[in-house]
């Protein structure tokens, strides 16, 4: 295994780079840096005012009660009672079969923190959590994952929280998918697994958990799902608040501008109220208020303000918060320490502190997840083959070919001395210029600047000419690159773990949970050896 800097993988914002570093002047933005000292000491301030514990096991229990849970989750449900337990938690919309491969990684690597704290201390008790992302309504975003060059598309119309959605006609989209897959104890594992979990539950809420629990049973992960009346009745007086005097926009506009002064882009806007309603046709649209009135946006549904909490306080699950509320709510019934995510994530998250405090809830440890790059041996050989470097792998072919080309060229080199010959015979012609009128000044600092904007154009001809004479190289080059989906973006997200070349899945996700470095943040490349 191996690693490279986040910086030099080129793919992390100024916001999240500076984040890690640690910045002063990102300090105001959240609490505690989640070093591992920093785990201990928010938990014991997690502890001191979390509140909800019966509760919460007893819905986190409803929703678990339908799986045959492994010894590892039932300790861990059990240990979730106690008064010294907190949770590392991830979320994740219900993206299909997964989505891309980061899923995984946000997982285990909450699963494997836990892992190594509980290894170190016994004094608190960590129990890895996966929130659910059952009201999000962008069915658009997570309808599909990629299998080879094949998008693997799910049609439906839906407008509404995708946990509710009927899982009717994943049958036809999952028969495709494994038309795919050549025969073999791989297609035999993903089949189970789709039969398992989509092609036996109604609804995408109870599909995708019964699928993660498949998944990440033996390691004792929890789901939880908000979308539960019981939890959300722990958030009237929140979301009262949010109704009557639109707190979370009042707190988080502060912080998105001062964020801006410090050159970041904002990540979320907040909005008046941050809360959606679910009706009963199990739509999910934003409430607005305008003078004193409370409409639901695109159906006829309003209130007065009295009728609106009246509603609240009987049917709290028609109260849905959005992305700037969800964060708030999360915290609020889980004892958790510590939130895993990705840059977008952590960089809505540094906006939220102020909301936090306003609240009185904890603000918990912000987890930038690690990014992993897997390679097979193969890959891995043809890599040193081509003098590639791990940061190349993070580059484009025609780049890395350009730049080759250029240092193996025998004339490249010679071209700026040349170059500055140019520049200085029309420094001393300027000079002669100044001793005669000046139309010939002119004349000469117009064919300056024409030839050396020629002189540019020699320059570009020149690597062209040295990239087509290493037009192979550029093709193997850009092969492998695409063999790992590297050459227009990140390979974790745009692969699915269906892509990879395993023949047993808990063999992969070992080999995953065993790259992974929780407390650490760096770039990990690994390479995935075939199985004896």
């Amino acid at each position: 295994m191996e690693t490279i800097s986040l910086k030099d993988s080129n793919y992390f914002s100024k916001l999240m780079l500076n984040y890690i570093n640690q910045d002063e002047n990102l300090k105001d933005f959240y609490n505690l840096f989640p070093t591992k000292e920093n785990y201990i000491k928010q938990a014991k301030n997690k502890l001191e005012h979390y509140k909800n514990r019966e509760i919460l096991v007893d819905q986190v229990s409803k929703q678990l009660s339908h799986l045959d849970l492994s010894k590892k989750q039932q300790n861990n449900l059990e240990k979730l009672r106690e008064k010294n337990t907190v949770t590392i938690t991830t979320g994740h919309q219900l993206n299909l079969f997964t989505g891309p491969i980061f899923f995984f990684y946000k997982i285990l690597q909450v699963i494997k923190a836990c892992e190594e704290l509980n290894n170190e201390q016994s004094e608190i008790n960590f129990v890895p959590m996966f929130w659910m992302a059952t009201e999000d309504h962008d069915f658009e975003e997570i309808n599909h994952f990629k299998f080879g060059d094949r998008i693997i598309h799910w049609e439906k119309e839906f407008g509404g929280p995708v946990g509710r959605l009927s899982t009717d006609g994943l049958q036809k989209v999952f028969d495709s998918f494994l038309s795919l897959i050549p025969n073999g104890k791989k297609k035999t594992e993903l089949q189970n697994l789709i039969e398992d979990s989509y092609l036996s539950n109604d609804n995408l809420t109870d599909a995708t958990r019964k699928l993660v629990h498949l998944l990440f049973k033996d390691l004792g992960l929890l789901m939880i799902d908000g979308d539960d009346k019981e939890l959300k009745k722990l958030m009237i007086p929140t979301f009262e608040e949010e109704l009557i005097q639109s707190t979370s926009f009042k707190k988080v506009i502060p912080q998105n501008e001062k964020l801006e002064q410090l050159g970041y882009s904002i990540q979320v806007n907040p909005r008046e109220i941050n809360l959606f309603y679910i009706n009963q046709n199990n739509s999910r649209e934003r409430i607005v208020e305008q003078n004193g009135t409370y409409f639901v946006n695109n159906t006829s549904i309003k209130f007065s303000k009295e009728e609106i909490i009246t509603d609240l306080h009987q049917n709290p699950d028609k109260f849905s918060p959005n992305v700037i509320l969800r964060p708030l709510y999360q915290e609020k019934i889980l004892p958790n320490v510590a939130y895993v995510g990705g840059g977008g994530e952590m960089a809505y998250w540094l906006q939220l502190k102020e909301m936090f405090d306003q609240f009185e809830v904890d603000f918990p440890l912000l987890v930038l997840r690690n990014s992993l790059l897997i390679r097979t041996e193969k890959q891995y050989e043809k890599q040193q083959k081509l003098d590639l470097s791990n940061e190349d792998l993070f580059s484009n072919s025609l780049a890395i070919t350009k730049k080759r080309s250029i240092n193996s060229s025998e004339i490249a080199p010679k071209l700026p001395e040349l170059e500055e010959e140019l520049k200085s015979i029309f420094e001393r012609l300027e000079h002669l210029s100044s001793l005669t009128e000046s139309s010939f000044a002119d004349m000469i600092q117009a064919q300056r600047t024409k030839q050396l904007k020629g002189f540019e154009k020699i320059k570009q001809r020149l690597v062209h000419a040295e990239v087509k004479k290493n037009e192979d190289l550029l093709k193997r080059i850009e092969q492998l690159l695409n063999d790992l989906s590297q050459q227009n973006g990140l390979q974790e997200r745009v692969k699915n773990f269906a892509n990879f070349d395993y023949i047993n899945t808990q063999y992969f996700i070992d080999f995953i949970e065993d790259s992974l470095r929780p407390f650490d943040f760096e770039f990990i490349i690994n390479t995935l050896k075939e199985e004896l």
